[in-house]
């Protein structure tokens, strides 16, 4: 008998809540409210000083404690779809499987084996199946001497191998391509080159074999093969192609779906086909779990297809469903920074009159400038990318309220800005943008010389769309077209002198 009374020692398991006021408690409250962020903040509060003997022995407990509990995760619960509770219980009782295995209950692992291994095979979890199929083949060969039912778990175990190879060179193709896209260091023709390349490597393979996680690294590949080249249309029709597939299979493959509704929308974003985008994004957040990671990713590119469409109080409105979601406060802090920039935006186009929040919305009330440039830190230092933002939304605010002084200030300070930080070709729109701000106080804020002014350059913003420039598209929350007639619209026909007064008026 492997477990019997004098053998079990009770497991040692995080059990909420903790009693009294123990620091164990403590620190996993603090992690879980997100209070502690670092080790330091832990520390300081929970010692008083700096006691890192303490603290390490505590938070090593923790870990322990958690570890433990990961075992006696109820996988039954409603958050949990059909695939992610097979995984957990298919590599949980694998773990079983080689506990037994080494306390000699031989009967028992294979009793269990045989329950894992039809389990494995519906979920084409490929690598698991060619492990659980080997050791019964070794079982009813080696120990038992059952010719038959050692050639059929044999078979099995061969036919798992070359799926689990297919799988690991998809993966291989797949990462050698991506590589380029993390580090950004990509040159999109060879990119593309190179993904053709690799697609055809499993062309064959594709034919024969149709397991998960061979067909998700093919189709990510065949991605690459458009969007290193920023062909839209046919990047739809790769994502809707992996989504018949894996609507196809027998389980739910929500995270597949996940990815390529995700990059369909994204298609759509760069496409300006706002109700094809809605459709795609509302269909897809229904598939995942309200207030989790990847549902505020969603609702982000939400975001900016309605901003860029044109869809303003869409915006508003998606704006609302991610910041007044109660696990809106325990996202990382970059992620809540960047809705705050998105935040300014609507704020900007709620006194544009460009929609009607419909009700007094305290968050848009309280918006203050000065707030929002002390609550902007992390991205302030992204110079070539959502700090353009920060820094553009602020000259918008100053011109629409005819602070004239501050705005020719911000604009003579992103000069050098623009001389020392976009030089780049994917800052190239950004570029242009901010040599038309540039423009504005050169020309006293006259609306009609502003314009001429900036003509050339509003002509090589136009020359060189969004959907073709590399930039990021978060870099632009609105469209740089789209902005500069908001800015117009600020302006009046009235020359301004810093120094003096208005003087003259066409």
């Amino acid at each position: 008998m492997i477990i019997n009374k004098n053998k079990i020692r009770p497991a040692k398991l995080v059990r909420y809540p903790f009693k009294g006021s123990s620091k164990l408690g403590a620190l996993y409250e603090g992690i879980i409210e997100g209070n502690f962020n670092t080790d330091e903040q832990a520390m300081e509060n929970l010692y008083g000083s700096e006691n890192k003997s303490a603290y390490r022995k505590l938070k090593s407990t923790l870990r322990n404690r958690l570890l433990n509990t990961l075992f006696f995760i109820d996988v039954k619960e409603a958050s949990y779809n059909s695939y992610q509770k097979a995984y957990y219980e298919c590599y949980r009782d694998w773990a079983a499987i080689k506990i037994l295995l080494g306390k000699s209950a031989r009967n028992s692992a294979v009793t269990l084996a045989l329950k894992v291994l039809r389990y494995a095979e519906k979920y084409e979890f490929s690598s698991l199946c060619r492990d659980l199929s080997d050791m019964l083949r070794f079982h009813y060969g080696a120990i038992e001497g059952d010719f038959k039912k050692y050639e059929e778990f044999d078979k099995i175990y061969q036919s798992h191998t070359i799926a689990t190879e297919y799988e690991n060179l998809a993966k291989e193709l797949y990462l050698k391509l991506v590589i380029h896209f993390v580090n950004g260091r990509s040159v999109k023709e060879e990119i593309h080159q190179q993904a053709k390349e690799a697609y055809a490597q499993l062309e064959e393979v594709l034919k024969n074999c149709y397991t998960h996680d061979l067909h998700l690294y093919a189709f990510l590949i065949k991605l690459i093969i458009y969007t290193s080249i920023n062909d839209h249309v046919k990047t739809v029709d790769v994502c809707q192609q992996a989504i018949v597939f894996f609507s196809g299979k027998g389980f739910e493959a929500q995270v597949p779906l996940q990815i390529f509704y995700y990059q369909k929308m994204a298609c759509y974003l760069q496409l300006r086909q706002f109700e094809k985008g809605k459709e795609t994004a509302e269909f897809c957040l229904d598939l995942m779990e309200e207030g989790s990671y990847n549902w505020f990713k969603y609702l982000e590119l939400y975001f900016i297809l309605s901003m860029h469409t044109a869809q303003y109080r869409q915006a508003y409105l998606v704006f609302v469903q991610a910041s007044g979601h109660s696990r809106f406060k325990f996202l990382p802090e970059n992620v809540r920074e960047l809705w705050r920039i998105y935040e300014a935006y609507v704020h900007y186009l709620k006194v544009l009159g460009e929609f009607k929040p419909g009700r007094k919305d305290p968050r848009l009330n309280k918006f203050r400038l000065g707030r929002f440039l002390n609550q902007t830190t992390i991205y302030s230092k992204d110079k070539e990318g959502l700090n353009i933002s920060i820094l553009v939304v602020q000259i918008l605010f100053f011109i629409l309220k005819k602070d004239y002084g501050k705005a020719g200030d911000h604009i003579q300070a992103i000069e050098q800005y623009c001389q020392r930080y976009l030089k780049k070709g994917e800052t190239y729109r950004s570029s242009c943008f901010i040599k038309m701000l540039l423009q504005i106080p050169k020309a006293n804020y006259h609306k009609a010389a502003v314009t001429r002014k900036a003509a050339k350059y509003l002509a090589k913003l136009k020359e060189v769309p969004i959907e073709v420039a590399g930039q990021s598209y978060e870099v632009e929350i609105l469209p740089y077209e789209a902005l500069w007639k908001m800015a117009m619209r600020s302006l009046e026909n009235t020359f301004y002198h810093q120094r003096g007064r208005r003087n003259y008026t066409h």
